[in-house]
């Protein structure tokens, strides 16, 4: 198992967090049958990024594993050293920074290394960021939150196109309600003409704080006001990728297990699976 945080500091440093409401969490979990069973550290995750609210952490622990058994095409396969990723990883480089913002937000970056539209996932590309996610917030100090930032230098029409409207639609809901991280903005610089019709896309499934968190930025300079000058990588590529592989039956293993059993869900859930199903009759995106 990769390094996981230290839980005595987080609950010294994070005095919000009261060991009787992650008791409570505990208790809980052991009355949803078709839950996996949680580690200590992935319920502090989510109490964290529920902003310390008890009846919201139960709903996004809910809806975060019951998007990971159902949006197969991105947790399906999870293997960082299957042909899919290693392929995606030569085409988009996707990692967390090291640094923190003066907040103390956290920073994931993501570029396209090779701007060839022909060789670009959307879907592999962010199961390179899924296969190293549960590593890297396990790794890390509680959060108050995680910076996106998205590089569209090189994005083209060409990539557009080959963006699934119901895969986008998954990931702005697993952003919005699911994720076990509270997402506080999403950077996009170096934006083309190709990149507006992708922020004119995501605007359509974006809930209200979701837009607000949208910056666009139309250079660096812009962009050191959010995220500093001094954590930013001077080049992209195999800076994360290596310490994953040293986890890679580690990662397999542990995405394997954090599933839901919808067999044994309360017929009351099941509202969760259609937010975060495969349900949808979508086609690929076309262009005006």
């Amino acid at each position: 198992m990769w390094p996981l945080f230290d839980l005595e500091k987080q609950y010294a440093t994070n005095p919000q967090i009261k060991r009787e409401e992650i008791q409570k969490l505990k208790e809980w979990l052991r009355t949803q049958p078709h839950m996996p069973e949680l580690l200590e550290h992935e319920i502090l995750l989510f109490y964290r990024a529920c902003n310390f609210q008890l009846e919201y952490t139960k709903q996004v622990i809910d809806k975060y594993f019951t998007f990971r058994t159902h949006a197969e095409e991105f947790f399906a396969d999870l293997d960082v050293e299957s042909p899919q990723i290693l392929q995606a990883q030569q085409v988009m480089a996707c990692f967390p920074l090291k640094g923190t913002t003066a907040e103390g937000y956290r920073v994931a970056v993501s570029k396209l290394l090779d701007p060839d539209p022909a060789k670009y996932d959307f879907v592999a590309s962010f199961k390179i960021t899924f296969s190293t996610q549960d590593m890297w917030l396990q790794g890390q100090d509680l959060m108050p939150g995680v910076l996106i930032m998205l590089d569209l230098s090189g994005f083209s029409l060409g990539h557009f196109v080959r963006i699934g409207l119901p895969q986008i639609k998954k990931i702005l809901n697993y952003l919005q309600e699911a994720v076990p991280s509270q997402v506080i903005g999403l950077h996009f610089v170096n934006p083309s003409a190709a990149a507006e019709k992708l922020m004119n896309l995501l605007n359509q499934f974006m809930k209200n704080n979701m837009k607000t968190a949208l910056v666009v930025h139309p250079n660096l300079e812009s962009l050191h006001k959010h995220i500093p000058r001094d954590i930013l990588p001077q080049e992209y590529g195999e800076i994360y990728y290596t310490e994953a592989r040293k986890y890679r039956m580690d990662i397999i293993e542990y995405n394997n297990s954090r599933r839901v059993k919808e067999e044994l869900r309360p017929a009351s859930d099941r509202n969760t699976v259609n937010n975060f199903g495969a349900q949808g009759n979508f086609k690929k995106i076309d262009i005006d």
